[in-house]
């Protein structure tokens, strides 16, 4: 159920991380890369893969501070709980 064109997420892509669509480049690493100041143009020339539609949908989540893991219950719907590792469970 993907609402975001631009983000796919898929459990065998990344362990599950948010990535561009088509490509295995994580959305976060597009988050890191405006958090340090760097151009969507420089981010583009960095990732030749990701193209400037998807790069502008996403920059439209960074500027209204949608986090990553919101983005990644956006595309998989509300129902999506991210899961926690065996180590971390209650005994």
């Amino acid at each position: 159920m993907n609402r975001l064109n631009s983000i796919t997420v898929h459990p065998d892509i990344q362990d599950g991380a948010p990535v561009f669509s088509g490509t295995r480049v994580r959305v976060e690493t597009f988050y890191d890369f405006m958090r340090i100041g760097v151009s969507v143009n420089e981010f583009l020339d960095e990732f030749p893969s990701i193209t400037r539609d998807q790069a502008m949908e996403v920059y439209g989540y960074v500027n209204q501070q949608y986090t990553v893991d919101q983005l990644r219950s956006l595309v998989n719907g509300p129902e999506y709980q991210p899961e926690v590792p065996r180590f971390m469970a209650a005994a």
